[in-house]
C-alpha cells in the first residue's frame, strides 16, 4: 500500500479526534461501551490493581483491600469503576432518593459531585453502582455513561454472559494502523492502549512480506488483547499499474476467482471465519486507459460474488484517485460491501474526503488511511505503520 497513494498527493495536517471502540463489556447485568485506548481492569477483594482515576480505564468490581498504589498519583480523567450494589452504596442510594438523584439520564440515578469531579449512577434494577471520575470536563464521561444499557434478562433455559464477557459487532469506529508484517505478541499488547484495530495481509501473490508470526495462535492472541483485525489479500495488480504481477483483461474473472478461493482459505486457515471481511488490495493504477479500468472493474466483480458465495463479506482496498473513483462510477457490477480508501491528507475522519462523499458507502462501512508509510513508537516498541480511521466492517 505505499505506492497508493503517489497520484493524490499529501496534504493537511494531522487532526486527531476522539476514538470510539466497537466492544461492549457486560458486568452485574449492565452493557458498557469501552472507549479506544481505554484499559478494562477486573478488581476484587484479593486484588492488589490500584484504582485510580489519572488514567483513562474502566474497572470492574470492588477495589481489594490491598491495593498497590503509587506514592504520588496526581490528576483527574475520565474513568469509570462500575461494582455491585453493597450495604455501603446502597446508603448512597438512599441518598439519592432522598432528593438529590437527577432522573431522565440512562442508565439510572444520578447524582453529581462537581467538588469531587464525579457522577454516581445508582442502578437498582442491574445491583449495580457506578462511580465516574472527569478532568477539566464532564463532557467525555457523560457521553459513555448515557451509553450504558441495562441488559435485558436472559432467555429461559439460556446462559446468561457477563462479568465482562464482550459482544462484539461487525464494524469498528477508532484508530487503526497498517504494516507489511505481524509484529511480536509484545508490541502488539503495548500498541493496544493506543489503536484498535490492525491490518492483517493474510496471502496473495503480490504481498511483500511472508507469513512470518501470522498464524491462527497469532490472531488468537491478538483477538484476546481486543484488538479488530482488517484481514487483507494482496492479489494480482491492474494491468496498467507498475506491479510485477499483473492480471490481463482477458484473465480478470478467472484470476478474481482464484483469488478469492485462496483469500478465504487463507482466512479459514487463520481462524477467521464466516462473515469475515477480507479486503482486497488494488494499488493505484493509471485509471485513464478504458481498456484497464474495465479489466478492473471485472475483476472487482468477480471477486465481489464469488468471496460473498463463499460465505465472506468482499472488502476493497485503493487509492482515492484511481480504483475508488472508478469503482463508485462503474453500472452494472456487483460492488464490495466495505470499503477502505486511501487519501494521505492527514485527515483523520472517514466520513469528511473531498474524494469520497457521504452517499458512498455509508453505515460503518469505511476505513480511510490517511497517512503513509512513517515510524512510531508506543511502550517502547517501534513499527513502520500507515494510519487509519475506522468507521468499518472488521473482524
Amino acid at each position: 500500500m505505499r505506492r497508493a497513494m503517489l497520484l493524490a498527493g499529501i496534504l493537511g495536517t494531522l487532526l486527531p479526534g476522539p476514538a470510539q471502540a466497537d466492544t461492549d463489556v457486560h458486568y452485574q447485568g449492565l452493557r458498557i461501551p469501552v472507549p479506544a485506548g481505554w484499559e478494562v481492569h477486573h478488581l476484587g477483594p484479593r486484588s492488589t490493581e490500584c484504582l485510580r482515576f489519572d488514567r483513562r480505564a474502566l474497572y470492574l468490581g470492588p477495589a481489594g483491600e490491598h491495593q498497590l498504589c503509587p506514592a504520588h498519583a496526581v490528576g483527574r480523567t475520565t474513568a469509570i469503576h462500575v461494582e455491585p450494589l453493597t450495604a455501603q452504596t446502597n446508603a448512597l442510594v438512599t441518598g439519592l432518593l432522598a432528593g438529590r438523584a437527577e432522573t431522565g439520564h440512562p442508565p439510572g440515578l444520578w447524582v453529581r459531585d462537581p467538588a469531587a469531579h464525579e457522577i454516581r449512577i445508582a442502578v437498582p434494577q442491574a445491583g449495580a453502582f457506578i462511580t465516574g471520575s472527569y478532568g477539566p470536563s464532564a463532557q467525555d464521561l457523560e457521553r459513555v455513561l448515557t451509553h450504558i444499557t441495562v441488559d435485558p434478562p436472559p432467555a429461559e433455559g439460556s446462559a446468561e454472559r457477563h462479568s465482562g464477557v464482550a459482544h462484539r459487532r461487525s464494524w469498528v469506529r477508532g484508530d487503526g494502523f497498517d504494516t507489511c508484517h505481524a509484529p511480536s505478541l509484545d508490541a502488539m499488547q503495548a500498541w493496544r492502549k493506543h489503536f484498535v484495530a490492525a491490518n492483517v495481509y493474510i496471502g496473495g501473490v503480490s504481498r511483500a512480506c511472508p507469513d512470518g508470526r501470522l498464524s491462527h495462535d497469532w490472531i488468537a492472541a491478538v483477538r484476546a488483547m481486543g484488538w479488530r483485525l482488517i484481514p487483507t489479500y494482496v492479489g494480482p495488480q491492474a494491468p496498467c499499474g507498475p506491479h510485477r504481477v499483473n492480471f490481463t483483461p482477458d484473465s480478470a474473472l478467472d484470476d478474481a476467482r482464484a483469488a478469492a478461493k485462496d483469500a478465504v482459505g487463507r482466512a479459514r486457515l487463520l481462524g477467521l471465519r464466516r462473515h469475515t471481511p477480507i479486503y482486497y488490495d488494488m494499488e493505484a493504477y493509471h485509471r485513464h486507459d478504458p481498456v484497464c479500468r474495465h479489466a478492473v472493474l471485472d475483476f472487482v466483480d468477480a471477486w465481489t460474488r464469488r468471496v460473498r458465495a463463499l460465505g465472506y463479506v468482499p472488502g476493497y482496498y485503493s487509492s482515492v484517485t484511481s480504483g475508488i473513483r472508478d469503482l463508485a462510477d462503474a453500472k452494472g457490477i456487483k460492488k464490495p460491501t466495505a470499503l477502505w480508501f486511501a487519501h494521505w491528507d492527514k485527515k483523520p475522519d472517514p466520513w469528511e474526503d473531498r474524494y469520497v462523499p457521504r452517499g458512498w458507502w455509508p453505515g460503518h462501512r469505511r476505513i480511510k488511511q490517511y497517512r503513509g508509510d512513517h515510524r512510531e513508537t508506543h511502550g517502547g516498541y517501534t513499527l513502520n505503520i500507515d494510519n487509519d480511521a475506522v468507521d468499518g466492517y472488521v473482524r
